[in-house]
């Protein structure tokens, strides 16, 4: 038969489960705070809804919906332009031209106006939306600080511009004027190469430079809600499409649209999930 415990085996034994139970709340922390590292930003799957033709000669920095139309800028220096394009035929409507100094990006429009970027300038353009028809310039700054102009979008109250950089600004829609910055970061990540902008939704959709995926990102805060992926579209274009860039929102129907530079498609998706 086995030996009878002793007193010194038994507060060994004692000891043991008290430490043990003492642990168990730390242990439980401890899991809940890998498990929640190791907790990845969902990532939303697009659907084609439509397929529509898109200028292959267009490095498209802009995109935005209305009136039925789409609006869309193109870039490159002594290339580019701002054009007025049917959405069902890809047909050029109206289209300015800008100087050769200029690298036209992003655009959204604000009352009866287009607003359009531009590269590395600092200036950027005020257009009529129905003619194109030039109305003025105007300057926009971070902190005083001359900053790139890549994605421009509207979030009813504020303009919102992305730099190519991890930060989204902010400025006033009268004089343009900068009032707050936030950087974007996907759990503690920060998110580099926002390029053009849609807002969405109280959501500012962001394509990012080289990269398939859109960003969907809380504005207050940056943090990113949700990625789009766009890599099932890429089986639809051709072999020498260039990288996603352009988001456009039907706010009366919520259809979504994207292209890219230099793609030969324009799609309708769908999100299943709600943004």
């Amino acid at each position: 038969s086995p030996r009878p415990a002793t007193f010194k085996g038994i507060k060994k034994q004692m000891h043991f489960r008290f430490n043990f139970r003492v642990l168990l709340p730390l242990l439980a922390v401890v899991l809940l705070f890998q498990t929640s590292a190791l907790a990845q930003t969902p990532i939303y799957q697009c659907r084609i809804v439509a397929q529509h033709p898109h200028d292959q000669q267009t490095s498209t920095q802009g995109l935005f919906f209305h009136n039925d139309m789409l609006y869309e800028s193109s870039g490159g220096f002594g290339l580019s332009f701002l054009a007025i394009v049917e959405l069902e035929t890809g047909r050029q409507t109206k289209k300015i031209q800008y100087e050769n100094s200029y690298f036209a990006e992003g655009i959204t429009s604000y009352k009866n106006d287009i607003f359009l970027l531009t590269w590395m300038s600092g200036t950027g353009f005020v257009h009529d939306l129905d003619t194109l028809d030039y109305r003025t310039d105007f300057t926009y700054r971070d902190n005083g600080e001359a900053t790139e102009g890549w994605g421009l979008t509207f979030d009813g109250t504020r303009f919102i511009l992305s730099s190519g950089t991890a930060r989204l600004h902010f400025f006033q829609p009268d004089d343009f004027t900068q009032t707050d910055t936030v950087l974007v970061r996907d759990g503690s990540a920060l998110v580099r190469q926002l390029n053009e902008l849609e807002y969405v939704g109280g959501m500012v959709l962001a394509n990012i430079w080289k990269s398939d995926r859109i960003a969907v990102i809380i504005p207050e805060s940056g943090t990113v809600k949700a990625w789009i992926d766009l890599t099932p579209l890429r089986q639809h274009l051709s072999p020498d499409a260039g990288v996603a860039n352009g988001i456009a929102y039907d706010a009366k129907t919520g259809r979504l649209f994207v292209t890219g530079k230099h793609w030969d498609k324009l799609f309708e998706i769908r999100i299943d999930e709600t943004l």
